[in-house]
């Protein structure tokens, strides 16, 4: 296989020695240092060799992403080879600058990292495998924060680039799907959001006013503290469309929560500015602009494989129809998916009102690329500016990204009970009179108003929540007399796990977790299974 760029690999010849005289003379010395002079002139600058100053890996849900950060931009050739399973990455003209051996290898295919310099300053990378993959390779240019870079994805054998997580990384989805125990009769479904962690893996995204904090994991944070507050609710089942420090593209991400058939998306990220005075949480959807673009796209591609209209119970696909009826067909998905995005996202901000400030009121809309599924409804929180110390410091606390998580939580099921999807759990427990455990107050309301819509009276929710007044404020949170309480948690205890380390993991007292399963002791066995109190 030939290199990138073979111009790296040219030489150019020497130049040829003078010819002696007529009659064998040699020539003057004077003329031999003039000659040598005029070679030194047109001889080919020599380039230092690059160097390879650092490797990192990640792990993604299927395939494991290796980027070699590197003094230059260089010419590499990628190939692989069998009996044992091997991917060799040849780099011209490089060294190596640090130690192969200093990388974890984590939950990957890689078992070595071997490396050699060749003849002609070529360095070989050997990456050892205990089963087959298939290598993606591409270089980047310098950023504001990273200089020139080689990246080596290896894809998971079976997996498509992008493809759908191994059953190690659903296993959170699959579990809270399992363990819920309030179902009708008739088997309702549950809800199915999906939560997008911004950024991940080689991508920090924004760097905190102390060049330390990164968005990437404080995102990450928060995300699993809402998929664990939607997932002890009653009729929802949350999917993390990243849970690691992994890079997901933005492409793909829609497209997971469209393969879990996803009611919602949220992407929470956190915001930057160039100075330390912005502050404040903004909610976004998808501007007008880009949905126009994106229809047009769609139809132009007729994605009938991946593009589902109608929401998550239809396979309607592009490809049955002809331009224009396409192009109706998915503006007027938009169109909804829009406005639905719009009245989750105000459902949100009153939810989060009380707990952080807000940047703006009111939804933004914006051409971004993530928000971009037609059938979905889709909100970006931009939970803060890491820029702000005094914010950033608060969005990088435990506490904190609990609250604001639940208050994401309460006004996306806000949202929900509101319109809730035909055939889902919530769905029948507002036909049938369930009251839900808590309600969020939102502009326009009154307290006789919240009574009246959950058929309890005024004097039951003031004496509920220990008002001594009829005024409530936006984002308060009531709770609801007779209101359904979350479901409880449950955890198969695996080899080598503690109760302690189980208690810290769920964020809950050791006390609480001995009292719930009666436990006069700190003892546990493989294959038990726990309740988990609630946090």
């Amino acid at each position: 296989m030939a290199f990138r760029t073979a111009s790296n690999f040219s030489h150019f010849s020497s130049a040829s020695p003078a010819s002696p005289r007529a009659g064998g003379a040699p020539a003057p010395v004077l003329c031999l240092t003039v000659i040598i002079w005029l070679s030194a002139l047109i001889a080919p600058t020599v380039v230092a060799a690059a160097e390879v100053r650092d490797l990192r890996l990640w792990r993604a849900p299927d395939h494991t992403r290796l980027v070699f950060d590197l003094s230059a931009g260089v010419d590499y050739k990628l190939f692989t080879l069998d009996a044992p399973e091997r991917v060799v990455i040849d780099i011209a003209d490089s060294t190596l600058a640090t130690r192969l051996g200093d990388i974890e290898f984590e939950d990957s295919p890689i078992t070595g990292l071997r490396s050699a310099t060749r003849d002609g300053g070529l360095l070989r990378v050997v990456i050892d495998l205990n089963t087959k993959t298939t290598p993606k390779s591409f270089t980047l240019e310098p950023n504001a924060e990273l200089g020139h870079r080689l990246v080596v994805d290896l894809y998971d054998e079976n997996a498509i680039d992008g493809g759908a997580p191994r059953e190690a990384e659903v296993a959170r989805t699959a579990a809270a799907t399992q363990r819920k125990p309030e179902r009708a009769p008739d088997q309702r479904r549950d809800i199915v959001v999906a939560i997008s962690a911004g950024h991940g893996g080689e991508d920090p995204g924004g760097i905190g006013y102390d060049g330390k904090l990164q968005e990437k994991n404080i995102t990450l944070r928060i995300a699993r503290e809402l998929y664990d507050y939607l997932d002890r609710m009653p009729g929802y089942a949350p999917v993390m469309v990243r849970d690691g420090d992994y890079y997901v593209k933005l492409s793909r991400r829609p497209e997971i929560a469209r393969e879990r058939r996803a009611d919602l998306f949220v992407a929470v990220h956190t915001d930057w500015y160039k100075t330390s005075r912005a502050r404040g949480l903004t909610i976004y959807a998808l501007s007008g602009d880009r949905a126009d673009r994106e229809n047009a796209r769609r139809v132009a591609q007729k994605e009938n494989t991946a593009d589902l209209l109608g929401g998550v119970g239809s396979d309607l696909s592009l490809g049955s129809w002809d331009d224009d009826v396409a192009l109706t067909l998915v503006s007027l998905q938009m169109a909804w998916s829009m406005e639905q995005s719009v009245i989750v996202g105000s459902r949100v901000l009153d939810a989060v009102g009380g707990i952080t400030r807000l940047r703006k009121t009111k939804v933004q809309q914006a051409s971004l690329e993530v928000l971009k599924s037609p059938d979905i409804p889709s909100i970006l929180i931009e939970t803060g500016y890491l820029t702000n110390p005094e914010e950033a410091k608060r969005l990088n606390t435990p506490s904190f990204q609990k609250q604001l998580a639940a208050g994401i939580g309460r006004g996306v099921m806000a949202y929900f009970y509101d319109a809730p999807p035909e055939g889902s759990l919530i769905a029948w427990q507002k036909a049938n009179g369930v009251t839900p455990a808590s309600y969020t107050v939102r502009r326009g309301d009154s307290l006789s108003m919240i009574a009246q819509r959950f058929g309890t009276t005024m004097a039951a929710l003031k004496s509920h929540n220990a008002l001594k007044s009829d005024g409530v404020q936006i984002g308060q949170v009531l709770k609801l007399p007779g209101g359904l309480e979350p479901a409880q948690r449950e955890h198969k205890i695996q080899s080598g796990e503690t109760l302690s380390g189980i208690a810290a993991r769920y964020r809950v007292s050791l006390a609480d977790l001995r009292r719930l399963n009666e436990l006069r002791a700190d003892r546990i066995l493989v294959g038990q299974v726990l309740k988990i109190p609630a946090s």
